[in-house]
């Protein structure tokens, strides 16, 4: 009777530890998921990215240690035998606990690396949500202004940047580049100005911290 009643208790903690580990490492990717859903959403959380970013080493950690435990309840051996017939002699949810285990593995590290590949991702997503003006202004009427940006912490962010420029009526281009954190916008200075530009980027929960 007790070998029967234990075993039920141990096989939820792989389930637990696995669900934990999921919204861990989900969480510790906020940081460059929260950009592409505020510009899509329209809401805006100023900081909330940055956040999320600093707490992504210990949601990582925090995630793969969970792993870790669920493969050991889920591998070790049984330290008593089970009756012939009873409830943990049955093989068949052990090996769905352990198929459940890697599966929650690939969604870990999907989630973990999901910085790394965000940016073809929220270009994607945010190629259509973008509406600038209209109005097609001479080229030699047009200027261009340069903003260094804080608080990137990927290249989705850069492109939720980008989308938030784009839409600012009057701006003809705008590139946002993570790798050296700067804004390159060309607009016409009659319908656009740097003081909207940084407004845009504000809005978009980041810092501007100089401009040529």
């Amino acid at each position: 009777m007790s070998l029967t009643a234990a075993t039920p208790q141990g096989s939820k903690r792989p389930t637990a530890l696995v669900a934990g580990s999921v919204v861990a490492a989900a969480l510790a990717s906020f940081c460059c998921i929260l950009p592409i859903v505020f510009v899509l959403t329209g809401l805006t959380v100023v900081g909330a990215a940055a956040m999320f970013a600093a707490w992504r080493p210990y949601l990582l950690v925090a995630a793969f240690g969970l792993l870790a435990l669920g493969f050991y309840f889920a591998y070790r051996s049984p330290k008593e035998q089970c009756a012939p017939g009873s409830t943990c002699a049955i093989p068949a949810s052990r090996r769905r606990a352990r198929l459940t285990l890697w599966l929650a593995t690939a969604i870990v590290v999907a989630l973990a690396a999901f910085p790394y590949f965000s940016g073809p991702l929220a270009e994607f997503l945010l190629s259509g949500s973008a509406q600038g003006s209209d109005s097609k202004p001479a080229t030699d009427s047009l200027r261009t202004a340069s903003l260094s940006i804080e608080g990137m912490d990927c290249s989705a962010c850069a492109s939720a940047i980008q989308n938030k420029l784009s839409a600012v009526r009057g701006v003809r281009r705008a590139s946002v580049s993570f790798e050296r954190r700067v804004a390159e916008i060309e607009f016409d200075p009659g319908l656009a100005s740097v003081e909207q530009f940084e407004k845009a980027v504000q809005e978009a929960g980041y810092r501007v911290r100089s401009k040529t």
